[in-house]
């Protein structure tokens, strides 16, 4: 029989619960962790409809406060005869052996947590985890159950957001990083979709990490900056959270902020910190107005000549646009 260990038990959503509920939850989580999928508590009340809302807080602290769970289908049969409810979880990976999934993934976590460890700097760290992830998993967009879990991100090397996230969370918590994962919504082009991204504490300040996008983002070898340390008002022009989460309120750990990359005049470019990225290196100015399209495929290479003196850094360039944040990305390849 399984026996998965839930460090994160006592979690963001699990403290938002009481009563009838937070027994449910915490007779739920016990049974999963043993792969029993099936729970039933007794409440103190008549269970009603009304619950609902309830029910729906019990789930979501367990999909997203334990990432442990990486089985479960988000999906739950609900039902009730009297006062007693049951919840009936359904199991994502059919007849393999949780037992050997959950060593599997426990063991590459673990792997990459030591890796992570070894490095003294805390802000280091972080970016070892982004760079593993952006390396190691691909962004699918499916809707399949296993994209959508730490085992489909770090074992079959395919996730959604979810997965991501979860997986980061895992890693977080090997390392000794608190951490929540967000859910909300966020820009898909014009359109708002459902997604999910991390929140993690450093030097007692909060801070937003997508590495979904992150991974999206990476191009030359070099892994996607732009979603990293963002606080509420960066975060927020693309994020919606469901969610009050702790304030992020730090906008001095950016890419860009650490960089001298806050550019108000083009002729500001030259002062850019130009960082390496093994051959290759990278640049992201910050436009404190939004960028002017219009003209920028025309004006982005003179600047990169003029302002970044890029031929001392590479034989090929090139660059990206983040309109949402008003970013350039400037990129010196070595190919």
């Amino acid at each position: 029989m399984v026996n998965i260990p839930l460090t994160n038990r006592v979690n963001f959503y699990s403290q938002r619960l009481t009563g009838d509920f937070l027994r449910l939850y915490n007779a739920s989580v016990e049974n999963l962790a043993r792969g029993a999928l099936k729970t039933s508590v007794t409440f103190n009340s008549a269970v009603s409809k009304e619950m609902q809302g309830g029910f729906d807080a019990v789930i979501e602290a367990i999909i997203y406060g334990c990432p442990e769970l990486f089985y479960i289908e988000q999906q739950v049969a609900i039902s009730w005869i009297g006062n007693e409810i049951t919840f009936a979880f359904s199991n994502k990976y059919g007849n393999e052996s949780l037992e050997a999934l959950w060593s599997r993934l426990d063991a590459e976590i673990s792997r990459i947590a030591e890796i992570v460890k070894a490095i003294p700097r805390k802000f280091d760290k972080i970016h070892r985890i982004n760079s593993y992830l952006c390396s190691r998993v691909s962004v699918n967009n499916s809707m399949v159950g296993r994209y959508g879990d730490a085992y489909g991100a770090l074992i079959l090397r395919e996730a959604r957001c979810e997965g991501f996230a979860k997986a980061a969370k895992l890693i977080l918590d090997k390392v000794g990083f608190n951490s929540i994962i967000a859910c909300g919504q966020a820009l898909n082009g014009r359109y708002r979709e459902a997604h999910a991204w991390n929140i993690i504490s450093f030097n007692d300040q909060y801070y937003h990490f997508d590495f979904t996008w992150n991974s999206g983002r990476g191009q030359y070898g070099i892994p996607g900056q732009e979603y990293m340390f963002l606080d509420d008002s960066q975060a927020h022009v693309e994020h919606f959270p469901d969610h009050e989460y702790p304030c992020c309120t730090d906008a001095t750990k950016t890419f860009w902020a650490r960089n001298k990359g806050m550019v108000k005049y083009h002729s500001d470019l030259s002062r850019i910190n130009i960082v390496p990225f093994k051959n290759n290196y990278m640049a992201i100015a910050k436009f404190s107005k939004p960028l002017c399209t219009e003209n920028l495929d025309e004006e982005v290479f003179e600047w990169m000549r003029d302002e970044l003196a890029a031929s001392n850094y590479a034989s090929q360039l090139n660059y990206g646009v983040n309109e949402n944040l008003n970013l350039l990305i400037f990129y010196f390849i070595n190919q």
